[in-house]
């Protein structure tokens, strides 16, 4: 569990690196399609981790789907806001079966607005525990 906590908080970092890049270079596609990478592997992580350290707390995990993880988490209150983390995996799949420059605009734009966030804080969780 230690190790994919650690994992993620890495890609939390490489992420917060992806988003200052791309504040210095607004008009790069291809930082822009590296900071959506960038969010795909951290979203993942972030689950995943999640769904581990519940289950290491002695949480009865059923829970398969990131979906249902979020859910379990936003219950526990690991994490505080279950809509956004649900809107990240509606952005999570867009990026993975859809992809046009609108909508790689529009995800860019929910990482650095609404979804950084969430993400930093469930880092900083895992440092407390």
């Amino acid at each position: 569990m230690l190790q994919k906590c650690e994992n993620f908080q890495n890609a939390v970092v490489r992420l917060s690196e992806a988003l200052a890049e791309l504040a210095a270079n607004p008009g790069s596609t291809v930082v822009r399609d590296g900071v959506i990478q960038r969010f795909e592997f951290t979203f993942e992580l972030a689950w995943k981790s999640l769904r581990e350290y519940m289950e290491d707390q002695g949480a009865s995990m059923d829970a398969v789907f990131s979906k249902q993880v979020f859910k379990a988490a936003y219950a526990a209150g690991i994490i505080d806001d279950g809509q956004v983390w649900l809107d990240m995996l509606a952005s999570r799949n867009v990026t993975s079966h859809v992809y046009d420059d609108s909508q790689a605009a529009q995800v860019v734009s929910a990482i650095r607005d609404r979804y950084i966030g969430p993400l930093s804080t469930l880092a900083q969780f895992y440092t407390g525990n």
